[in-house]
């Protein structure tokens, strides 16, 4: 169901242990169905300051705003005198965030009696930024200079609240996208995500009706995610769904037609994104045959036949992981970076474009500047999910710090420069294609002029054309 708001008290609640919604994955942190709640941190005596929220990543079913402590953030804020109150909040996740089913679909549980199902991780995070409209100023936060920042399905997911009707314009003044860019699989039609959802749950769990679902438990369900989790492409169990409420056709086209909030943006993404993903599907020691074969699952025999020509052949590179990544990297995610830059650059939006190049020495040699890796650099807490018993060199340490900066000016005044910054980074424009790269702890301007001839002829085989009507419904 679509969440609902609880009922207003004048009284204190004591709120002191983080949760997290129920998935398979245990950060050490509870695991509860009751768990939409967020965490606000806050200078003490703060006083209509800049608000930051972020939605966590995780491929919508893993996750809590609860691992991202953002004190150091609003710590480094405070020091350089850019002090920021930061909100993380919680959504339902995979099967209980993202289920699909007819016969949910023709409840009508939308706003205005309207059809809706499969993107309840969607409107929890919609009603999140309502409350914190209604509520921050009272955390010392203005409501009217608020950046809605997020990264992986967090950044998709605000890729989605840009386009959705049913986000009032004014909710966020401004956005951060980290990785999240990543279209058009990572959305379902409503008929897919049906297929995909909500007929296998019935079958697996034998349930023909809605309050048979219904009355699963939440390990019950988690069992059956599982099984879905193993069958479907990267291990992602459920996707947003094109549901005619949400959204009703594929972000693709709002983009191109223009139909999206126009706000400040700052994206990107990392320089060897999905190694983590094509690991877990080859290891590191793929061999050329397989290679072939997967790049034509993701394209046409046009594209096949020139990726030699725009990337070179495969035997020029160290090794077929290396050359597979590098090609899927691009795109998979930047260029879609590059397309979502060039939009709100077209309409004299700020827009600033950035790679992370950052690599750190306990990272493993396979991997590389691979997906997610950024986020110890703006939430230091995290560092020991990523990489075990490794501590902050100095030059983590000044990028660390680089970041924040950055990312609080933009949160400030939709500028990420600074007095003092290692790096002038100028706003995005198309004809140039510049794009910020960190890299070895110095973060640099770069321009390369050949982007565009580059990522085209991959684009126009790997992804919908603006034109494309796949998926669009009728409200």
């Amino acid at each position: 169901m679509p969440p609902r708001t609880l009922a207003t008290s004048n009284g204190t609640k004591e709120a002191y242990i983080h949760n997290a919604c129920l998935q398979e994955f245990d950060f050490g942190i509870q695991r509860t169905e009751a768990c939409l709640t967020l965490n606000v941190y806050a200078p003490e005596n703060a006083t209509n300051l800049p608000v930051f929220v972020w939605i966590h990543g995780g491929g919508f079913f893993a996750g809590s705003g609860a691992e991202y402590n953002s004190m150091p953030f609003v710590s480094t804020s405070m020091i350089h005198s850019v002090p920021v109150v930061t909100v993380t909040i919680n959504y339902r996740q995979g099967l209980f965030g993202f289920l699909a089913d007819e016969e949910l679909y023709g409840e009508r549980s939308g706003m205005d009696n309207r059809k809706t199902t499969g993107n309840y991780g969607i409107l929890d995070q919609i009603m999140a930024l309502d409350w914190i409209k209604k509520n921050i100023a009272g955390f010392g936060g203005n409501p009217e200079q608020t950046t809605v920042g997020g990264e992986s399905g967090g950044g998709i997911s605000i890729t989605i609240l840009l386009t959705s009707s049913l986000v009032s314009k004014g909710t966020f003044q401004r956005v951060i996208v980290q990785s999240g860019s990543m279209w058009p699989a990572i959305m379902d039609t409503l008929q897919e995500a049906i297929n995909n959802t909500g007929n296998v749950l019935r079958t697996i769990t034998n349930c023909t009706t809605v309050q048979c679902l219904r009355n699963l438990t939440g390990n019950q369900i988690l069992t059956a995610q599982h099984i879905i989790t193993s069958k479907r492409f990267m291990g992602i169990p459920a996707v947003p769904v094109i549901d005619g409420y949400v959204v009703d056709d594929i972000l693709e086209n709002y983009y191109a037609r223009g139909n999206f909030q126009k706000v400040p943006i700052l994206i990107g993404s990392t320089a060897n994104e999905t190694a983590s993903y094509t690991y877990r599907m080859f290891g590191d020691k793929v061999n050329s045959t397989q290679v072939q074969e997967f790049l034509k699952t993701l394209y046409n025999a046009t594209i096949i036949d020139e990726i030699p020509t725009i990337y070179g052949p495969i035997s020029a590179f160290d090794n077929p992981f290396t050359y597979l990544n590098i090609i899927y990297t691009d795109a998979w995610i930047l260029c879609e970076a590059r397309r979502i830059a060039a939009k709100f650059s077209s309409y004299g939006l700020p827009t600033y474009l950035y790679t992370y190049n950052h690599l750190v020495s306990a990272a493993p040699s396979w991997a590389g500047v691979t997906h997610g890796v950024e986020l110890p650099m703006l939430f230091p807490t995290i560092l020991s999910y990523y990489y075990r018993n490794y501590t902050f060199t100095t030059l983590d340490q000044q990028l660390s710090s680089s970041m924040m900066l950055y990312w609080a000016h933009f949160i400030y005044n939709s500028n990420p420069n600074y007095n003092g910054n290692p790096a002038n980074w100028d706003t995005y424009l198309a004809s140039t294609d510049s794009d910020f790269v960190t890299s070895l702890g110095q973060p640099q301007m770069m321009v390369v002029s050949d982007l565009e001839e580059i990522f085209v002829p991959l684009l126009e085989g790997f992804l919908c054309s603006p034109q494309d009507s796949r998926g669009v419904i009728n409200r």
